[in-house]
């Protein structure tokens, strides 16, 4: 099931004044335009893009019903892969978990004795935060005990619940059918490092911007998006025409995947304004993951 956040309207309406016949057009100008993509081409293949949970550290529960024999496997998987990669692994019994292991016992069906399903794994929920597949939970059901050493089983679903998919190499421990020489190969490992590397922040990004002047007033609406792995603090939407500042307006925080939508509409500007600026959080107060993608221009150029 995939989440995706809903944007939250902040409307500005100003006095209205009488307005001199329009004269200007206004155009966009991405000269300055941030980095807004994250380019990770990951070795091993994800169920979706980019696919991790907000943090490191991943907390986990095993129901009561595992036997003593697949709750030592569970944990030995968690072991080994945190052994490998960047991620930590926490059990816990009380609050809400990113992780969930079920047991049960599954029969085989009629003709298919010589094979059987071990286990089940996956992300449950995730959200779209655009530069992200942000897995908000995931489970793990364990249905047989493991018939190899090394907690192949728990680890081959483990795997799942943090995004990655099957591959065709038939030494991973990724491969469909499960064989007890298969191991936790390195492209695997990669990918989990490399996912992981940047830090859990949000990223603030001015996802739109169209703005109409009739005579010194300035109609504009702008969304701003959170698409990075953390909600935002508290900020505002700052408006220059030219160097000089005509006004800020509080956004409050911006939830992942979510965006804040801002419309004003009469804002009298100084004097001749040949171009405009729009920067979110201009104070600095969110730490983000990219900083140079706050700001959008607009030029003023004369009909005709």
């Amino acid at each position: 099931m995939l989440l995706v956040a809903l944007g939250v309207s902040v409307y500005y309406l100003y006095i209205f004044w009488p307005r001199e016949p329009v004269d200007l057009q206004i155009v966009p100008d991405t000269s300055n335009q941030g980095n807004t993509a994250v380019e990770n081409e990951l070795p091993s293949k994800q169920f979706y893009q980019n696919m991790r949970y907000q943090d490191k550290r991943i907390t986990y529960s095993i129901a009561g019903s595992c036997s003593s024999d697949r709750i030592s496997e569970m944990e030995e998987a968690f072991a080994n892969l945190a052994a490998l990669t960047v991620l930590e692994f926490e059990r816990a019994t009380t609050g809400d978990v990113l992780i969930k292991i079920l047991c049960s016992d599954v029969a085989p069906e009629a003709g298919q004795e010589n094979y059987f399903v071990a286990g089940e794994g996956g992300p449950s929920r995730v959200l779209n935060s655009t530069l992200y597949s942000v897995i908000l939970e995931g489970k793990i059901s364990l249905f047989r005990e493991d018939r190899c050493e090394g907690a192949k089983v728990a680890t081959h679903e483990l795997l799942h619940a943090l995004g990655f998919d099957h591959n065709n190499n038939e030494d991973s421990i990724l491969y469909p059918t499960l064989k007890c020489e298969q191991e936790i190969d390195s492209e695997i490992i990669d990918s989990i490092n490399l996912i992981y590397q940047p830090e859990s922040l949000p990223d603030l990004f001015l996802f739109s911007t169209t703005a109409t002047k009739s005579g010194r007033y300035l109609n504009f609406n702008i969304e701003v998006l959170n698409q990075g792995l953390r909600e935002s603090v508290p900020t505002k939407v700052s408006v220059y025409s030219e160097d000089e500042l005509v006004d800020n307006f509080d956004i409050g925080a911006v939830s992942i995947g979510s965006r804040k939508i801002l419309t004003v509409e009469n804002l009298r500007l100084p004097g001749d304004t040949n171009k405009i600026v729009f920067a979110v959080d201009e104070e600095n107060k969110v730490n983000e993951l990219f900083e140079n993608n706050n700001e959008a221009v607009l030029r003023l150029i004369a009909q005709g």
